[in-house]
């Protein structure tokens, strides 16, 4: 696990014990899963380590944009890797008029007809994801709890599932005209839900044996030093500002670790409850 300013880089068994760990109790009503393609950037911008590089750009046009962030809450990559980046706290910024309540899931990659084919290690997150949020949040696995951006209008987001405009010219093909087999509710009842179905079976059975619930917390100083060990004598790293989410991986004395060779002091970090 890897951590850049606000966003957390963690493999899927990471990812499993993040939403473990975390407290619904007083989060806002989760309702769906949105599912999107990023379409840019695609495979072609990916190099198997720009993880940051491609959230913070992403980051850079949502705000010329008007969003305020990053729209989306994850972002899966094409080597299975995942980056949380917006607070669950704040719906997504994503649908129009269908992000109440919402978990918007970007997957780069540009997955309409003959163009990138999604590696299998991609498919398996994002199969995976889906299933531990449904069974986090209660969700059934159905079309009206995961949803596909196409189904939406652009123009007033009414859902007509795409149906209305088979030339597309108010709505996007998002998350791909090839996605799964398609971007269609038919393609997704016979392709998408089928595998997600038989994972969040697994993991209900399992109860994700073998991996441990992570803590999480918020930076309450203006500015607070991530150093490469837990000790002030180690070099910083990079900076959190106030407010920055967290996700602690263990503790050490007064430290946390929040990455590979990233440690914060513990005492500026209240842990969410």
């Amino acid at each position: 696990m890897q951590t850049k300013g606000k966003f957390v880089l963690m493999t899927l068994p990471e990812f499993e014990g993040y939403l473990q760990g975390m407290d619904i109790s007083t989060l806002r009503k989760i309702t769906h899963i949105q599912t999107h393609h990023t379409w840019s950037p695609s495979y072609r911008n990916f190099r198997n380590s720009n993880y940051f590089e491609k959230m913070e750009s992403m980051e850079e046009d949502h705000i010329t944009r008007g969003f305020g962030q990053i729209a989306q809450h994850y972002t899966t990559f094409p080597d299975g890797m995942i980056v949380v980046g917006r607070s669950l706290s704040l719906i997504p910024t994503c649908i129009k008029g269908h992000n109440t309540g919402g978990v918007c899931i970007e997957n780069l990659g540009n997955f309409d007809k003959n163009q990138d084919t999604m590696t299998a290690e991609q498919s398996d997150t994002i199969v995976k994801m889906n299933a531990l949020l449904c069974l986090k949040f209660g969700l059934d696995i159905n079309t009206t709890s995961l949803v596909y951006h196409h189904w939406f209008r652009q123009t007033d987001g009414f859902r007509d599932n795409g149906e209305n405009d088979p030339k597309y010219l108010n709505h996007k093909t998002c998350p791909g005209t090839a996605f799964f087999g398609g971007n269609t509710v038919d393609d997704a009842t016979k392709n998408f839900l089928p595998p997600v179905q038989l994972a969040y079976d697994q993991y209900k059975q399992n109860m994700v044996a073998g991996t441990q619930p992570f803590k999480s917390g918020t930076v309450n100083a203006d500015l607070l030093n991530i150093r490469s060990g837990p000790g002030k004598d180690f070099p910083a790293v990079g900076q959190l500002k106030r407010e920055a989410q967290v996700i602690i991986l263990e503790t050490n004395d007064d430290w946390d670790r929040i990455g590979d060779n990233q440690w914060v002091f513990a005492d500026y970090i209240a842990l969410n409850t």
